[in-house]
């Protein structure tokens, strides 16, 4: 019997994606695709007549349980044939810059760059397709020396860790308080030839608020607004031992100014700021 699954297309702000996340933490999906302020979820459907409704209740009520804004843009039934190719085919490799591409493995082979890095879309945050991703892998590549350790927080998929790796660094600690984002990075480690034979790692779920961190030559953070300057203190407590780079993401374009003073507040010295579309990425230093 030919499979079905159904298709639900959700207008979310994008600021709200990792709470979406987090609300759907529990729910049985294939896939979770993502475009501007929309996320698109797939569901295996069990043929019957009243799956679909009973679906949308579901997803809508969890989402007003995480206080999430979504709005239902589009429910729909797809047949098993070409689905999975259709939705591999329009997942494109994205570059980075001229040097950087991140790619899903299906498409590897296509394509060439000095620096490669493979990650399959899966339900953890950083495939690249969104613009923090993207700015903060930039200014990463211009920021990690040979031999030194970096802390990614919030890790995602661990894309930024494994391109620390690649860039040269001696050793990464890639954290997430999501059980799927740890394990999705464990995974995409080894799709990288990632191993504990050839670099030095840890990857761990931890809470950005609790976790302890060690002095280290750098960190990426690729978080919400609240949670980064939360913990620009802590930051700071682990960096200033090496004179290291913070790199942040995750902050609309109308809270940089809230986000620099924070950070110069603790001691941070402001050296670069990139902007795509509302977004803002920002490069800090100790010295």
């Amino acid at each position: 019997m030919t499979k079905l699954y159904l298709s639900l297309r959700y207008e979310v702000p994008e600021e709200r994606f990792e709470d979406a996340y987090t609300a759907l933490s529990d729910v049985e999906h294939l896939g979770i695709a993502e475009a501007h302020d929309e996320l698109m979820i797939c569901l295996l459907h069990d043929g019957s007549t009243s799956f679909q409704a009973k679906e949308e209740e579901r997803l809508q009520t969890l989402f007003e349980q995480f206080h999430v804004p979504a709005t239902l843009l589009e429910s729909q039934t797809i047949r098993e044939e070409n689905w999975n190719k259709e939705w591999e085919d329009s997942i494109e490799p994205v570059w980075v810059n001229e040097r950087i591409i991140i790619t899903p493995s299906w498409k590897a082979e296509t394509v060439t760059a000095p620096t490669k890095l493979i990650i399959n879309p899966q339900m953890s945050f950083g495939t690249g397709h969104h613009e923090t991703t993207r700015m903060v892998a930039a200014l990463l590549e211009t920021s990690v020396k040979h031999d030194e350790y970096w802390i990614d927080a919030g890790t995602g998929t661990g894309v930024l860790a494994i391109l620390a790796l690649t860039l040269g660094a001696k050793k990464v600690f890639a954290f997430d308080n999501d059980e799927w984002a740890v394990m999705n990075t464990r995974e995409n480690f080894e799709r990288n030839n990632i191993t504990s034979n050839s670099h030095t790692y840890l990857i761990s779920q931890e809470d950005i608020n609790t976790v302890t961190l060690s002095p280290c030559n750098g960190i990426t953070a690729n978080l919400h607004r609240n949670l980064l300057i939360n913990n620009l203190k802590k930051f700071f407590q682990v960096l200033h031992q090496h004179n290291g780079t913070l790199i942040i993401s995750g902050i609309l374009r109308y809270d940089i100014d809230t986000v620099i003073t924070a950070a110069q507040q603790e001691g941070f010295h402001h050296k670069e700021t990139r902007q795509e579309g509302e977004w803002i990425a920002i490069k800090f230093t100790v010295s």
